[in-house]
This record gives structure tokens, sequence and C-alpha cells, in this order.
């Protein structure tokens, strides 16, 4: 379809859902790229939200070990990640940002699958049927 899908997920502390949200966007580009461009979009609306005490999860270990160092990187995926930094360290104080490859990721991941049928971004205050199975089997 030649386009980027970026899912969002929200859970609280517990790891029930509160929110989530789909967007895309074209052209492709490369995978990297799309996960610093997930963390970015998940950081500015939670950011718009005023939300804190967040832990954003990512499932590329590139992304997190971007972003969690000081090293200049002027190539399209670093300047992302300088602006990920940016964004969170300017709005959030008790946050971060973690490696996971669990079964959260799949709730990202289903998520983004379902972001490249709309045409728009969504947000959903319900649970989506993408991935209800998921985050219902994750509570057990």
């Amino acid at each position: 379809m030649n386009r980027v899908g970026i899912g969002i997920c929200v859970r609280d502390d517990d790891g029930a859902f509160v929110l989530a949200k789909t967007l895309s966007f074209s052209p492709l580009c490369s995978i990297h790229v799309g996960e610093a461009l997930g963390l970015f979009n998940a950081i500015e609306w939670l950011s718009d939200m005023h939300m804190d005490n967040v832990d954003f999860v990512v499932d590329s270990k590139s992304a997190n070990d971007a972003f969690h160092s000081n090293r200049l990187d002027v190539s399209e995926f670093g300047n992302i990640i300088y602006g990920c930094q940016r964004l969170f360290y300017s709005q959030f104080t008790n946050s971060r940002v973690e490696f996971n490859r669990q079964q959260a990721n799949a709730v990202a991941h289903a998520l983004a699958g379902e972001a490249v049928l709309s045409a728009s971004p969504n947000i959903y205050f319900r649970i989506p049927r993408c991935i209800n199975d998921i985050i219902n089997n994750g509570m057990l």
C-alpha cells in the first residue's frame, strides 16, 4: 500500500487499555526510521495531553539505544531521535524510554497494521477489535 503505519497504545499500571492512536504516512521509509517516528509521535501525543510518569516502550533496540546515546548522528534517523530527546526531556520529568520485545509490542504492531488501512489518524477510547484478544490475553 506504500504506507507506513504507526500504532500507539496507552495502558495503565496494571496493563489495562486506556487509549490508542493509529496514524500512517507515505512514502515508505526504512524500518528504523519508522520506529523512530513511532517513538516521536508517541512522545508528542502524550506531551500534548500533558501526561507524565509514562514508560515509553519501543521494540526497536536501535531506536532505544540511540535515544539513550549522546552520540551525534546527522542522518534522518538521528535527527528524529534528537527530536524525541528534546521533546521528552523538556516535557517529561518522571518517565522513561525502554526496550521490550514482549507482548506490549504485539499491540503496537497490530495497531500499525490497522493504521495503513485508514486515510486519517484515529484515536480509540475503547479497545479496537484488532487488539482486543491481545490485550485480554495479556491481562490473564
